[in-house]
């Protein structure tokens, strides 16, 4: 007599899907809106560094489209039990990508992004395999530990900028103080994300605002580096008056976001913070100007 296969609890049922909810699915793994703006960066640092070469750029930035996506899937392959609790609707937890899938997913996009940026140069390989290597030590090694992932996640951000540049064989001086800038507003926004979730957090993770009562200090002080350094660049490097425009814009949109924590809003807060890490990419597209 057959055995009657009972499932396990919590166990995902995965569902079938057409082609087209199935490539829908695994962009959501891939966080495409995400590695967009990774690639812009790219874009951004390629044309801060005088880069002529336009298909150069495209590879740079797809190279960093693949790699960004990667990073998230492998991030979404660790955290399968974590987000079947509070995150269904993800690919993985709501059965519509295995996690072998999502692992598989991952591994090629970090290949093809590796091999891409081999074709372009030494360092731009460098950079791509160092920080493959980060995006899987994070969740594999650091996961529990989120307040070092933190700046493995501002680094993979602001270092978009000097991927961008090397590609030109050249990374100027003004690149790396934005990229700088960059990590810092990052780091600011990922520790606000994680006051805003300590209570989710809680048992599953260790966060900054979990070891120090001091979190918030942090918070502002990083934000004020990003500041200074954004309008530091205007005068060491003697910017145009657009630069200065929209960094001063930045500056303000940061400091609203410093006030919002100060009176117990986090959500808030990184979501104006996010406002004003857009309105510094315009102003960065500007620093390439003369």
């Amino acid at each position: 007599m057959a055995k009657k296969i009972i499932p396990k609890k919590n166990e995902i049922k995965v569902k079938k899907l057409s082609f087209r909810e199935k490539t829908i699915a695994y962009v959501e793994l891939m966080r495409l809106g995400n590695c967009i703006m990774a690639s812009i960066a790219v874009l951004i640092g390629f044309f801060l560094a005088q880069g002529i070469n336009y298909f150069t750029a495209f590879y740079a930035a797809f190279s960093a489209l693949m790699i960004c996506g990667a990073g998230q899937a492998i991030n979404d392959y660790f955290d399968a039990k974590i987000d079947a609790k509070t995150s269904k609707q993800k690919p993985i937890p709501s059965g519509r990508v295995t996690k072998k899938q999502a692992l598989w997913f991952s591994l090629i996009l970090f290949f093809v992004g590796i091999i891409i940026s081999f074709t372009i140069n030494m360092t731009t390989t460098f950079i791509a395999i160092v920080l493959s290597i980060l995006l899987i030590a994070y969740p594999l090694l650091m996961n529990k530990t989120k307040y070092l992932g933190n700046g493995i996640v501002a680094l993979g951000t602001a270092i978009t900028f000097v991927f961008g540049s090397a590609a030109t064989g050249t990374i100027p001086l003004l690149v790396i103080i934005l990229s700088i800038s960059a990590f810092f507003s990052n780091l600011a926004r990922e520790i606000t994300k994680d006051i805003e979730d300590v209570r989710k957090d809680k048992g599953t993770k260790i966060t900054l605002p979990m070891i120090t009562k001091y979190a918030k200090q942090f918070v502002y002080a990083y934000y004020i580096v990003a500041i200074v350094l954004s309008l530091a660049a205007y005068v060491w490097f003697s910017l145009n008056y657009y630069y200065l425009a929209f960094a001063l814009i930045g500056a303000s949109i940061f400091i609203q976001a410093m006030l919002l924590l100060y009176n117990n809003s986090p959500m808030k807060s990184q979501k104006v913070s996010k406002a004003g890490m857009l309105t510094s990419l315009v102003a960065f597209v500007f620093a390439g100007f003369k």
